[in-house]
């Protein structure tokens, strides 16, 4: 149980990070075999940067009722 586990420690997160980064390309270059289009359409840190450009000053929605 997650309960029983000793807390990641900064060093362990640090590290995963950089594993998941060096790993990017070859997933952007998987995405857009399978899918088409260019690696670079399949990056995550230009997607949020065009979406937060694309949405200045724009409400969101809470999903209240």
């Amino acid at each position: 149980m997650a309960r029983d586990q000793e807390p990641v420690s900064d060093e362990a997160i640090e590290a995963l990070q950089e594993e998941m980064a060096e790993q990017q390309p070859e997933i952007r270059e998987a995405l857009a075999e399978d899918l088409g289009g260019e690696p670079e359409d399949y990056s995550a840190e230009r997607y949020f940067q065009n979406l937060d450009s694309d949405r200045t000053g724009e409400a969101v929605p809470d999903g209240g009722d």
